[in-house]
């Protein structure tokens, strides 16, 4: 699977997923990007937001771009374990014919 992520910068994508990923391997990184991006947002609001409020408009700019990068390349990882799955099931259904 050589599904260029585009996330980090609009303009072209900078990293690539490995030949032989495997869903597993992509359901682990869009894990550990939900629980990262969860962790970051939880910083946002209630007591916690206190210390986020206090950041100057730069800090928090910044801050939330990294937010939804992540969030961009969860969307990005969802969508590639979506095509690896139908791959997958369409290559059993024709060797099954």
């Amino acid at each position: 699977m050589n599904t260029p992520l585009a996330f980090p910068a609009p303009a072209s994508p900078v990293y690539q997923f490995a030949d032989n990923v495997d869903t597993l391997a992509l359901t682990d990184q869009l894990t550990a990007r939900q629980a990262q991006l969860h962790a970051l947002l939880a910083m946002t609001h209630g007591n916690a937001g206190d210390t986020f409020r206090r950041m100057n408009a730069d800090q928090q700019e910044h801050y939330l771009w990294a937010c939804a990068m992540i969030a961009d390349e969860a969307r990005e990882l969802t969508q590639a374990i979506r095509m690896h799955r139908q791959t997958t099931m369409l290559t059993r259904q024709a060797q099954d014919d």
